[in-house]
């Protein structure tokens, strides 16, 4: 018969504790790497978005220095930019150029947020095109986690 120290199982129980506020701790900073579903759309100023978004999974990648790599391979959108602070550590004003892509009214210099829930655990990013098109302005949206 194994017999377990009163301190084994107190470091067992206080470690168990500590596992989820050490993974809200992964949504107070923006730096790092997010995943998830990237919406794809226009909108016009008067009639709202112009037909369906176009969904496609992708990556964003948030370096320390700031610099900010991302990838959509099914829409093959390649993105690259920067980052800096937005009111805090754990969001980011996003400077975007993004290039390759099938659809080509989403090729461009795009600006925005991603702004944390930690709560949540997730991070919403929503960017739009600093060009505007004859149909309307290129957004880019997503609900992105660690």
């Amino acid at each position: 018969m194994t017999t377990i120290s009163p301190m084994r199982t107190l470091l067992v129980l206080a470690a168990a504790s500590l596992a989820p506020l050490a993974h809200a701790q992964e949504y107070t900073r923006y730096h790092g790497g997010w995943r998830g579903p990237f919406l794809l759309y226009v909108t016009q100023q008067d009639t709202g978005a112009q037909g369906p978004p176009a969904v496609y999974d992708g990556s964003l990648q948030i370096a320390d220095d700031g610099s900010v790599r991302g990838h959509l391979p099914d829409a093959a959108c390649t993105l690259i930019g920067s980052s800096s602070d937005f009111v805090s550590p754990a969001n980011a004003s996003l400077e975007l150029d993004v290039s390759g892509c099938k659809d080509i009214r989403f090729n461009g210099h795009f600006a925005g947020k991603l702004i944390n829930n930690p709560v949540l655990k997730y991070a919403s990013l929503r960017l739009s095109s600093m060009r505007s098109l004859d149909a309307g302005t290129a957004q880019v949206s997503a609900i992105l986690r660690r």
